[in-house]
């Protein structure tokens, strides 16, 4: 092997480790960041933490019943009456920053910080949703018409496909669970995935493989991909229009300011790489993959298992509200997303037997 990829073969067991470190005295709740977090154990929040504790458990295989039982009760119980699941100290210290930003930015759809509560509650439901432990009676909200599909994509500023397609990606997530759940019928299901599709698929480039409107720069263009296909795999469909140039916008592209880039492109390069049945550029692919993982160790932690979600710094802000002291440490968010693109490029190199992390679609 490649000594820029020999690290990877021993994340699985020192991972292990570190979640058993980020575990706290309160069954079920995880530590966001190593020792920094910014509020105390008995105050009722960090539900993303055991958000992102399911995820790790699910990469590495963990099978404990008892530790997933917990987590998932413990997001659970930031449940509110309107089948919303978001953390109240979150809600409280983004507020401002998320409503002044939305008003600067005139995305008025997230007044009231709508767009965190839909993540938040996307993100959970879809951890929950990797063990089967989403609640048989959870009502969910869902678009139930085509005209409410094309209103509510209609509604977001596709210049900015990072954050417009989140949503999107939040909208198939909630229809495929709704259908699980037998409140929408299989005709009806098809009819609304099938409409979603054709209306993403119209601001789709030809030129680019990317879905956007209006001029947009090299990274958001991916970050925006990633979200889109993400909804794609939530309601099963993994084949998309113009693979061939997702995957040389990709190669052209860095994508590295933080671990959502680092595992946004390559999310984006292997299903557009395995759509075409890895037979395009996939010398080149392997190598770029290779080149992120020495990105990803800069990041890596390896005496503690974790990564951070900044270079050399332990991520401070979580949708917009300070939770941290962002120290030389890593967090739970930054490991996960490690992790879930080391899962990914272990497939890219035939390896992921090897390497033991399992991806998750969700």
């Amino acid at each position: 092997m490649k000594p820029e990829i020999d690290w990877i073969f021993s994340c699985k067991e020192k991972a292990k480790a570190f979640l058993t470190t980020m575990e706290t005295k309160t069954p079920g709740r995880y530590k966001y960041s190593f020792s920094g977090d910014l509020y105390p154990d008995n105050i009722h929040w960090n539900l993303g933490a055991s958000v992102f504790a399911l995820k790790i458990m699910y990469l590495l295989q963990i099978k404990d019943e008892n530790k997933m039982q917990a987590a998932a009760n413990y997001i659970l119980s930031f449940k509110s009456s309107s089948s919303d699941i978001y953390d109240p100290i979150v809600f409280k210290k983004s507020f401002l920053r998320n409503f002044l930003g939305g008003l600067k930015r005139k995305e008025f759809n997230n007044f009231f910080n709508k767009a965190y509560i839909s993540a938040d509650t996307r993100q959970s439901l879809s951890s929950l949703s990797l063990f089967d432990l989403v609640p048989k009676d959870f009502q969910f909200n869902y678009l139930k018409s085509e005209k409410e599909i094309t209103n509510f994509l209609n509604s977001f500023e596709w210049d900015k496909p990072w954050n417009a397609g989140s949503h999107f990606s939040h909208a198939m997530f909630f229809l495929n669970e709704a259908h699980k759940q037998e409140r929408v019928s299989g005709e009806d299901f098809n009819i609304l995935v099938k409409s979603s599709i054709d209306w993403i698929n119209k601001i789709q480039s030809s030129a680019d493989g990317c879905w956007y409107a209006g001029t947009v720069d090299l990274r958001n263009k991916i970050n925006g991909a990633m979200k889109i296909i993400t909804g794609f795999l939530a309601v099963g469909i993994e084949e998309f229009p113009y693979a061939n140039e997702l995957v040389d916008t990709c190669l052209m592209a860095k994508n590295d300011n933080h671990a959502c880039d680092n595992f946004n492109i390559v999310l984006v390069l292997n299903y557009a790489s395995k759509q075409l049945g890895r037979n395009y550029r996939q010398k080149e692919i392997e190598e770029f993959v290779v080149g992120k993982l020495t990105d990803y160790k800069k990041y890596y932690f390896e005496n503690l298992g974790g990564f951070s979600f900044l270079e050399g710094k332990a991520n401070d802000r979580y949708y917009g509200a300070k939770i941290s002291n962002g120290k030389n440490e890593p967090d739970i968010h930054g490991t996960v997303l490690f992790l879930w693109g080391i899962s990914i490029i272990s497939q890219i190199l035939g390896i992921e037997n090897e390497v033991g992390l399992k991806e998750f679609r969700t």
